[in-house]
């Protein structure tokens, strides 16, 4: 009933879009319109995009559905054949936020006292807290951190001796101390409260308490936020004012901010017992399901066997709505995350680019391709995985896909491409087509990388992904259309052009290579330093950390691991999500061999693996 109820909904917008429409808007590109790549179309295409109206364009939102309709609208306009399951629509359930989902409490008995608080004025619980009760004495455990390699372990006492805390409330601070200074931190990667609830949940602490210490400076609760990983921390996990805690301090007869400062300037755990004090915690949190769409377009190729194989050009049209996960703000204050760069540029690239085809005819065609705008990509790239998984694109012979994401801000004209190595043709290829643009290009051979084109390169399709470079306002609020470099994006979206025209003229569809990689994994993964080389699927809600596949070459598969395999157990520790799994991965050094239990088709097996550098 409720997929019937979705259709129908779906379905009911399917034959309205066009009247979503803002008249103002339709009118600007109307009037630029042309069958050629134009910044005056670039350009309206991303003011619309970024406009405040879409409101950051969170999936399952009105401003989400907004882009969908307005994508679909071009499309029609360029008659473009609709190839969703639903016309141009393509819908997927995904998760996209967490909500209270019941009863939340937190109340602190100390000094003979009972006090109760409120949520959200005293406390919230983080979005990844586990839901249920939990009552206990509390232990202030410092930072929650063990650094072994810093001789630094917040779960032993001053005496060397570890910290009881089975069946005990931790009250812990955020941050490190390591201080404020990201670049030199020895503690910096030990800092995200995620890695740190997992060294308390297998002491079996019963909760988590986090506080800003006193040398954090303005004290604010946190923003429930979902992380994009399904499974949650096991165990409550709260935020709380700092004055709860000092108070508890005080009834100690001991000074918060004395002893934060101690352990900051010796380096040295001060952990212990808080006497006299114990917490009582309710949490209920959960994901919260939205429905959202990838827009698909289709023009058929006029080779009677040609037409079969499909080429793709791609984009992601989503983003942080209003920095609800990924947003680098820093700010307090609630602000829409536009997101013109970011990737309301690589939509209109994919707008321009499918009009610039259509207008040739399907006779100057002899394959076929298909446009698709991306649901989900920041929440895991989870449209394009869901598009891969999915029957239709099972019945697809797909040439090669190419894809764009933050083509907006080209700067002394370079250009970045991802995936030159999974292809024998790419890099003479681009060489050849590059003399008009003269674009002074960096190559990544590696298919696998922070966007949608991984999802195709897992399923063993040659891609390439453009890309004009980071900048201040990634993943921030400034990134808005006064910024956008749309002569320089006409360049970049001809060339996808020029490349996609010659794929539809080889004779044959270029070969598929599988890149083997070094170990240059850029992104911080908590205590980490060895390498496995490991994709995970961000879309699977299985328990476990699911693989998307492994890097060519890899210890990963070396060892045996593949794409599709669930990840159980990694050494010693059991693996629910994919923090577990880097939480177990630190245990370990380079060389060392790795037992890894995975489920494989309903069975587990186990496989050892040899661990290298990072």
């Amino acid at each position: 009933m409720k997929n019937k109820i979705i259709f129908i909904i779906i379905t009911v917008l399917c034959l309205n879009f066009t009247g979503f429409l803002p008249s103002d808007n339709k009118d600007d590109i109307e009037k630029v319109r042309n069958n050629n790549i134009t910044s005056e179309e670039i350009y309206q295409h991303i003011k619309y995009l970024s406009s405040d109206e879409l409101e950051g364009r969170f999936p399952g939102t009105s401003g989400d559905q907004l882009t969908r309709d307005y994508i679909a609208s071009e499309f029609e306009k360029y008659n473009l054949k609709p190839a969703g399951e639903n016309g141009f629509f393509q819908p997927l359930e995904i998760y996209s936020q967490v909500v209270f989902s019941g009863e939340n409490n937190f109340k602190i008995e100390s000094g003979g006292s009972v006090n109760t608080y409120k949520i959200e004025e005293d406390f919230i619980p983080f979005g990844f807290s586990g839901s249920g009760t939990a009552d206990g004495e509390l232990v202030f455990i410092g930072y929650g951190i063990s650094a072994p390699e810093q001789n630094y372990d917040d779960y032993k006492g001053k005496d060397g001796n570890d910290i009881d805390i089975s069946g005990k409330i931790l009250v812990m601070m955020k941050y490190s101390p390591g201080g404020n200074d990201a670049h030199n931190n020895p503690f910096e990667k030990y800092e995200p409260t995620r890695f740190k609830t997992l060294n308390a949940r297998d002491g079996n602490a019963k909760a988590i308490i986090v506080v800003n210490g006193p040398n954090a400076g303005e004290d604010k609760l946190i923003r429930m936020t979902y992380d994009n990983v399904l499974q949650d921390a096991g165990i409550p996990v709260i935020d709380c004012k700092r004055e709860i805690i000092e108070n508890i301090f005080k009834a100690n007869g001991l000074d918060m901010l004395k002893i934060q400062n101690e352990i900051d300037s010796a380096k040295t755990p001060n952990s212990f017992v808080l006497n006299n004090a114990k917490a009582s915690i309710v949490a209920h949190v959960e994901p919260l399901k939205a429905v959202t769409d990838n827009v698909v377009g289709f023009i058929e190729g006029s080779d009677p066997v040609l037409k079969n194989e499909v080429i793709v050009i791609g984009a992601h049209m989503d983003h942080l709505g209003y920095g609800v996960y990924g947003s680098l703000y820093s700010g307090s204050d609630k602000q829409i995350h536009n997101g013109a760069d970011d990737n309301a540029s690589g939509t209109a690239g994919l707008l321009e680019i499918a009009q610039k085809i259509s207008a040739g005819g399907s006779n100057n065609l002899r394959r076929s391709v298909l446009f698709i705008a991306f649901a989900a990509e920041e929440a895991g790239l989870l449209g394009s995985a869901y598009f891969t998984k999915s029957k239709f694109f099972e019945g697809l012979n797909i040439v090669a896909m190419l894809n764009m994401d933050m083509i907006g801000r080209l700067s002394d004209n370079k250009v970045i491409i991802y995936g030159t190595g999974t292809s024998s043709v790419w890099n003479s290829l681009i060489d050849s087509l590059n003399n008009p643009y003269n674009f002074t290009i960096t190559k990544t051979p590696d298919g696998f990388g922070p966007s949608d084109h991984s999802s195709f390169y897992a399923k063993n399709i040659p891609v390439l992904h453009f890309f004009t470079g980071t900048h201040k306002d990634y993943h921030s609020p400034t990134d808005d259309i006064e910024f956008i470099n749309a002569e320089g994006e006409v360049k970049v979206a001809e060339m996808v052009y020029d490349i996609a025209m010659a794929l539809d003229e080889m004779e044959s569809k270029p070969d598929f290579v599988k890149v083997v990689t070094n170990n240059d994994e850029k992104r911080s993964m908590g205590n980490v330093k060895v390498y496995v080389g490991t994709i995970p699927d961000y879309s699977s809600t299985a328990e476990g950390m699911k693989l998307a596949g492994v890097k060519e070459g890899s210890p990963a598969e070396k060892g045996g691991l593949k794409a599709e395999d669930i990840i159980i157990k990694f050494g010693s520790k059991d693996v629910k999500n994919i923090y577990d799994y880097m939480y177990a991965m630190g245990e370990f050094k380079p060389g060392e061999e790795a037992e890894v239990t995975v489920l494989r088709n309903n069975e587990k097996v186990i496989l050892k693996i040899v661990l290298s550098s990072r």
